[in-house]
């Protein structure tokens, strides 16, 4: 990752806060572009776990700043995915866009938790990076499953026209 300054706690949950609703908001874009129902359950269920890691950072944020307003911020030291993305931008571009803000969350969250002193913020930033893991596990595996579905010899193969014969 990029050298940075110490982060407080506080920048860190408003950071990891402006990342996770960029996290819903792609994924609720890539929903609205998916044909196939699969792939729409798939973003639901990425949408909510986005909005589960949200709100626990909301909540750390009320629970350790209780007299301070949340102000997400609009440039943070952690790339966001939009700002590399056109309106135009096809499910392709979308996929790699979501893979690797996972591969940068992942990478954010686990540096900080070797970071931490605390142990609760320690094990809790650990969690969410092994959830970014497992994210890009899961986007990896649509994303060959939306390139399979887009090869144009993909019906000639499941029709075993492009299949090797054997036999005597």
């Amino acid at each position: 990752m990029e050298e940075r300054h110490d982060l407080t706690t506080l920048e860190v949950l408003t950071i990891g806060i402006k990342a996770e609703m960029a996290a819903v908001a792609l994924y609720t874009k890539m929903k609205g572009m998916a044909a196939a129902k699969d792939m729409k359950e798939t973003m639901d269920y990425l949408i909510g776990q986005e909005e589960r890691h949200e709100a626990f950072m909301r909540k750390a944020f009320t629970d350790q700043f209780p007299d301070v307003e949340l102000k997400v911020p609009k440039n943070t030291i952690v790339p966001m995915v939009d700002e590399n993305l056109s309106e135009e931008a096809g499910m392709k571009e979308l996929f790699e866009a979501a893979m690797e803000a996972e591969k940068k969350a992942n990478i954010f969250y686990t540096d900080l938790a070797s970071e931490t002193r605390d142990p609760n913020s320690r094990k809790l930033l650990e969690y969410i990076a092994s959830m970014e893991r497992s994210h890009l596990s899961i986007l990896q595996a649509e994303y060959h499953q939306f390139e399979l579905s887009t090869d144009q010899d993909l019906d000639d193969f499941l029709r075993g026209e492009r299949l090797m014969h054997f036999g005597p």
